[in-house]
């Protein structure tokens, strides 16, 4: 249960602020506007000698695959699907493992286009006078499949980029950097997002670095256009 009550308000507030102006901003037929408090998640994390809170506000199936790390079970149980260069691939092995919970047989596109839609999290930073930042960060799955079937946006695109210690992958793309857990991983994009490096670039795009623990620089590319009060991964990379 979160015990933050003071700002519980502020965040219902902001999210289905955020939810109506997306849902018409990309003339969706529905957005997910409250998620019950007992489903929201607090997290705490220490960088430079500092520490930091977060409410991760998620949809069922984002918790589910991500918090609750179901997505490591579909990796376990399908592993012929990754590694393969072609993120369709993941998309199939997830709607395989999702199958028994399905009204229909959906074909790849329309499995692709559920789990895109209002699959996220919203991550809120919980300041130090217990007020929410104007900074948010909504965390989809993924934004799209581009013609090379890579993924483009959200956290299915930072996978790439990432392995959890005991995985030769959990993406279509070979090993890169080992993380301890799975859960590392969302810190980690959580902490670059937030971190004082977050600069404007040309248009809708603002870039952030942070240090990984071994002294890689995580550069991450977060798009948020002017009206729109919430941003979005664009892309992120290791240097």
């Amino acid at each position: 249960m979160i015990q933050f009550n003071p700002i519980v308000s502020e965040i219902q507030e902001k999210m289905k602020n955020i939810s109506f102006i997306l849902m018409q901003h990309e003339n969706k037929d529905f957005c997910l506007a409250k998620v019950h408090t007992n489903n929201w998640r607090q997290l705490s994390y220490r960088d430079n000698h500092k520490e930091y809170r977060f409410i991760i506000v998620s949809s069922p199936v984002f918790a589910r695959l991500i918090l609750q790390r179901e997505y490591l079970k579909i990796v376990d149980r399908f592993p012929e699907y990754f590694g393969t260069e072609n993120d369709w691939n993941i998309i199939r092995a997830i709607k395989e493992y999702d199958k028994n919970f399905l009204l229909r047989e959906y074909s790849d596109r329309e499995f692709f286009d559920y789990i895109r839609g209002e699959t996220m999290a919203y991550v809120f930073k919980i300041e130090n006078n217990e007020t929410i930042s104007n900074r948010i960060l909504r965390l989809d799955l993924c934004r799209n499949i581009n013609s090379s079937n890579v993924f483009q946006g959200g956290i299915f695109h930072v996978f790439k980029h990432f392995t959890p210690k005991g995985y030769n992958t959990i993406s279509s793309n070979h090993k890169e950097f080992i993380v301890e857990t799975f859960s590392e991983i969302y810190r980690h994009i959580i902490l670059n997002f937030y971190s004082d490096e977050f600069v404007k670039e040309e248009g809708n795009c603002y870039e952030a670095k942070s240090l990984l623990r071994d002294g890689h620089v995580l550069r991450g590319i977060y798009y948020k256009e002017d009206e729109i009060p919430v941003s979005f991964i664009n892309s992120m990379r290791i240097d």
